[in-house]
């Protein structure tokens, strides 16, 4: 009887222990096997490749974490040289896979801003205003585009990034078909 006894009461732990014990053990290291699966993949980041050109000591391809700001590129690329036109360039900016950044020179920005000049007195249409690029100054000189426009633009550039196409434009509150119908053949991307 004894015998009978000891062999229930093992029985009974054993079984106790399944649904109890091990049965949370279990379920602990299923939660914690799908946490660090979790932890690894929100670690893994897309990597992009980007031209760096121009005014940079290095000029070459580079390789990038996708949440990577353009200001990463130029200092890969050894930084900028003495001729270059910093201020011409969002350095804020995300960069896109396959992106070529180019950094002109103060010389290159002079004389675009000349040409600019000298084709807006001849009044050729040829001079159009990038909106990636415009200063607040220069998307005001487009019909229908005042200050606040302006700065809502050049804050659609910081927050967004560039422009992919002209008609990106009426993505700005408060410019519509009637707006862009008006400056659309002197902008550019």
């Amino acid at each position: 009887m004894y015998k009978e006894l000891k062999y229930y009461l093992i029985v009974f732990l054993l079984v106790c222990g399944v649904f109890t014990g091990c049965a949370d053990y279990g379920t602990v290291a299923i939660q914690k096997s799908s946490e660090k699966k979790e932890t690894t993949d929100t670690k893994k980041t897309r990597r992009i490749v980007v031209f760096v050109c121009g005014q940079v000591k290095n000029p070459g391809v580079y390789e990038f974490d996708s949440d990577e700001r353009i200001v990463a590129a130029i200092k890969a690329a050894g930084g900028l040289t003495k001729k270059a036109a910093a201020e011409s360039v969002n350095q804020a900016e995300e960069m896109k896979d396959g992106q070529q950044i180019y950094i002109p020179s103060v010389s290159d920005r002079k004389s675009a801003k000349s040409d600019q000049v000298t084709q807006g007195s001849q009044g050729t249409d040829s001079g159009k205003v990038n909106i990636n690029s415009a200063s607040k100054e220069e998307l005001m000189t487009l019909t229908g585009i005042g200050a606040a426009k302006a700065e809502d633009i050049l804050s659609y550039r910081q927050e967004k990034g560039s422009f992919q196409k002209i008609q990106d434009i009426m993505k700005i509150q408060g410019i519509k078909e009637g707006v862009y119908n008006k400056i659309k053949d002197k902008i550019t991307v």
